[in-house]
């Protein structure tokens, strides 16, 4: 698009849980915008067919297969997406969703489903966005997105290392916010609502009557999509939210503190 305001041209963006449809429609969408993209989530094949399908937009795009919960090779990443790329101004901490076997009730929880989940949402954008921001630094500024999860200000029965999680990367967004304003970096959050992605609908609505009760509770009637979300973060990356820091947006459809219908 032509629109100054949203224009990423000049941009290298890295994004994580870059595989799954809402990480593609996120890394696309900036891609469309301008930026220059490295790729990163467990699943090499599908990052390699995102990357091919930016490419045809004349951008440069590259995979980095990587699992988040090594956090000593979080490092590795951004060197890699600097020395292909020249840069990095833009991070996308994206990805989140985890095996259903990582949840449980907390009575039973076991210290492997705590770490596990707690490593891959909040230890792993912590120090993702260290190394990030020492590049940033260097190039005068930067932005970063963490994703979140409406669970961070909930009970979250079954759940309890996930909103946890999602809790604490909520105020690290912002302390970081602060922390970095200094050197042009700003940290904000987006916290999708119910998104019609693949591991929703293998577990929150994975029946007809599950997807129905969900939906009622849903004030404009549908469930997000990927590009909902794409479009928030868009926002938060762009010239147009340059004096925007430390700022949680909700992109959920109007249900929060909601009841559902009927």
């Amino acid at each position: 698009m032509s629109d100054p305001l949203f224009s990423l041209h000049g941009k290298i963006a890295l994004v994580t849980g870059a595989s799954k449809e809402m990480g593609q429609g996120v890394a696309y969408t900036l891609a469309e915008h301008g930026a220059d993209l490295a790729l990163t989530a467990r699943t090499a094949a599908q990052l390699e067919e995102l990357a091919a399908r930016i490419r045809k937009l004349g951008r440069k795009a590259v995979a980095i297969p990587a699992d988040l919960r090594n956090i000593g090779g979080l490092p590795a990443i951004v060197e890699r997406t600097v020395r292909e790329l020249g840069g990095l101004d833009i991070l996308v901490n994206l990805a989140g969703s985890s095996e259903f076997e990582d949840f449980g009730w907390a009575l039973n929880m076991t210290q492997q489903q705590w770490d596990r989940m707690v490593d891959l949402n909040l230890k792993a954008p912590m120090f993702l966005s260290q190394a990030a921001a020492r590049v940033m630094k260097e190039r005068g500024g930067g932005a970063i997105v963490n994703i979140s999860s409406g669970v961070a200000n909930t009970p979250a029965p079954r759940m309890a290392n996930y909103g946890a999680a999602k809790a604490g990367l909520e105020n690290l967004s912002r302390t970081l916010a602060q922390e970095w304003a200094r050197f042009g970096i700003r940290v904000n959050v987006v916290v999708p609502g119910m998104v019609d992605v693949e591991h929703n609908r293998k577990g929150i609505y994975n029946t007809p009557e599950r997807r129905e009760r969900n939906l009622k509770a849903q004030p404009l009637g549908r469930f997000g999509q990927p590009l909902d979300i794409a479009g928030a973060v868009l926002y938060m990356v762009s010239p147009v939210a340059s004096w925007v820091t430390g700022a949680i947006l909700a992109v959920d459809g109007g249900s929060t503190n909601t009841r559902p219908f009927g």
